[in-house]
C-alpha cells in the first residue's frame, strides 16, 4: 500500500550474471523487491519511483538489456489525469451541474382525501410558488401551509416534505365537526399573561379560579363560556424595567510630553523615520504636507505623527442626577409596555451600584383585564354541555341523604312526630 501511494515500477532486465547486477543495486542505496526469475537470462523486480534516476546511473557502462515494464501508483494515475485536461474538466463541471440542478425541484406529489380535488390543489400550489423548476431553499413551507388552509376549508393541516428534488404534499381533511362552517359559540377563557386574581365577573361558563390566585399566562380562567356574554377577569399584573449607566467616566488628558515621527509617502512606497514611543497611554495626531512648487505637486507626501502621553482622570458624575435620567427612560419605556386599558395601583423605584454601574428599576403593579376568547370547535362544545348536564344531574338526585331537599327532612319529622304521639295515647288508655 506504501508502496502504491508513493508509486513504484516494475523493471525487466535481461543478460547474463543478473544477480551480480541486482546485488550492484542494493549496494547502491537501491531497494529492490517483489524479485520474480523468469529464466536463466531474465528477471523481473520493482523499485521505488524516486530510485529510477539511481539506476539509471547504475546502468551506464553494463550490457544488461533494462525495460520499464509497467509504471503503477498514485503519483502516475495523477499524471494521466493531469495530461487529460479536457476530462477532468468536463467532470468538474458535469459534478457541479449535478449538485446545482439536485437544488432545483423536478416533481410534486400531492397526497389528498376524498373530496378534495388533486388538480384545484396543484393549480394552487403552482400559484404559491411550489412548482417544478423552483429553487429549494426559496420554499416558505408556513406560508404555502397558510395560504392553501385559507382557500380549502376542508383542509385540517398541510405537510410539505423534500426528499431530494421531489416534493411530497399530504392533506389531512378536517373533521365533520371540526368544519370552520360548524364552529360553535362556546369558548374558553384564558389568562393573556400572569398576575394575581382580583375578580371574576362570570357571565357566563363555569369559574376555574378565585380571587387571590396566582395564574400564569395561558392558564383555563372559565370553561364553556358563550361568546354573545365574555366574561371578565381582572388581575393584578406587574411591569418591570430597568437601566443601567457608569456613573465614573474615564477621560484622557494630556501630560505635556510628545514625540514625532514622520513617513514619506513616495507613489506606492513609504519610507519611517522610527522612534522608541515607550508611553502607555498616548493619542495620535496626524498632518499630512505635500511638496509642490508653484503649480505643480511632487509626487511626495510627508506624514507628521505626533504621539502626546496621556493619562486617566476619573469624573464622577452626580448619582442624583444620573437617577433621574435612568427614570424619565425606564418611565418612558414602559409608557410603551404597559397598556392603555390598565389601571396602575403601585409604582416602585429601586437602584444598585454595581462597580461603576449604577442600574435603576422601577416595579409598576396594574390592574387589568386578562380574559381572552379561546373559541372552541363543535365537538369539544358538545363534550362541555354533556359534562354540565351530569353535574347539574348529580345536584338534583343526591345520593346522600344528609344532602338531601330541606323539604323532604321536615316531612320526615312531621311524620315521626304523629307516630309518637299515636303511642303515647294508647299508653294513657291502657293504663286507665
Amino acid at each position: 500500500m506504501i508502496s502504491y501511494i508513493r508509486g513504484y515500477y516494475v523493471i525487466l532486465v535481461e543478460g547474463i550474471g543478473i544477480e551480480q547486477f541486482i546485488n550492484h543495486l542494493i549496494k547502491n542505496g537501491i531497494d529492490v523487491y517483489n524479485v520474480t526469475k523468469i529464466n536463466n537470462s531474465k528477471m523481473q523486480f520493482c523499485i521505488d519511483r524516486k530510485d529510477l534516476k539511481r539506476l539509471k546511473s547504475v546502468y551506464r557502462g553494463n550490457k544488461f538489456e533494462i525495460t520499464v515494464k509497467q509504471k503503477t501508483g498514485i503519483p502516475f494515475v495523477l499524471k494521466r489525469i493531469y495530461k487529460h485536461k479536457g476530462m477532468w474538466i468536463c467532470a468538474v463541471i458535469s459534478l457541479m451541474l449535478l449538485m446545482t440542478m439536485s437544488q432545483f425541484v423536478t416533481d410534486i406529489y400531492i397526497q389528498s382525501p376524498e373530496g378534495i380535488k388533486k388538480e384545484e390543489l396543484r393549480k394552487e400550489l403552482y400559484s404559491v410558488g411550489l412548482k417544478p423548476g423552483v429553487y429549494k431553499k426559496d420554499i416558505d413551507r408556513k406560508e404555502i401551509r397558510d395560504y392553501i388552509m385559507s382557500k380549502f376549508d376542508e383542509v385540517a393541516y398541510v405537510s410539505i416534505n423534500v426528499k431530494g428534488t421531489n416534493i411530497f404534499v399530504t392533506i389531512t381533511k378536517k373533521a365533520e365537526t371540526l368544519k370552520s362552517s360548524e364552529e360553535s359559540n362556546y369558548c374558553n377563557i384564558i389568562a393573556t399573561k400572569n398576575g394575581i386574581i382580583e375578580k371574576v365577573i362570570p357571565r357566563s361558563g363555569n369559574q376555574v379560579v378565585e380571587k387571590g390566585d396566582i395564574i400564569q399566562k395561558g392558564d383555563v380562567l372559565l370553561n364553556g363560556s358563550n361568546t354573545k356574554a365574555i366574561p371578565e377577569v381582572w388581575a393584578s399584573t406587574f411591569y418591570e424595567c430597568k437601566k443601567s449607566a457608569n456613573y465614573i467616566d474615564t477621560k484622557k488628558e494630556k501630560t505635556g510630553e510628545s514625540k514625532k515621527i514622520y513617513t514619506i509617502s513616495f507613489y506606492d512606497k513609504n519610507f519611517t523615520i522610527r522612534r522608541n514611543i515607550k508611553y502607555k497611554d498616548y493619542i495620535i495626531e496626524n498632518k499630512n504636507r505635500k511638496v509642490s512648487f508653484g503649480n505643480y505637486t511632487f509626487p511626495v507626501q510627508v506624514k507628521e505623527s505626533t504621539f502626546y502621553e496621556t493619562k486617566n482622570i476619573k469624573i464622577k458624575k452626580d448619582r442624583e442626577q444620573l437617577k433621574k435620567e435612568l427614570s424619565k427612560k425606564v418611565l418612558k419605556e414602559l409608557e410603551y409596555t404597559i397598556p392603555p386599558s390598565a389601571r396602575i395601583i403601585d409604582v416602585k423605584h429601586d437602584y444598585k451600584v454595581n462597580k461603576n454601574m449604577l442600574e435603576y428599576l422601577i416595579t409598576v403593579q396594574t390592574s387589568e383585564n386578562i380574559a381572552k376568547v379561546y373559541p372552541l370547535s363543535k365537538s369539544e362544545a358538545e363534550q362541555i354541555i354533556i359534562e354540565q348536564q351530569k353535574k347539574s344531574e348529580e345536584e338534583e338526585m343526591p345520593s346522600n341523604p344528609e344532602k338531601r331537599p330541606i323539604n323532604d327532612i321536615r316531612n320526615d319529622f312531621e311524620d315521626k312526630n304523629k307516630d309518637k304521639d299515636k303511642e303515647d295515647k294508647k299508653d294513657d288508655k291502657s293504663q286507665n
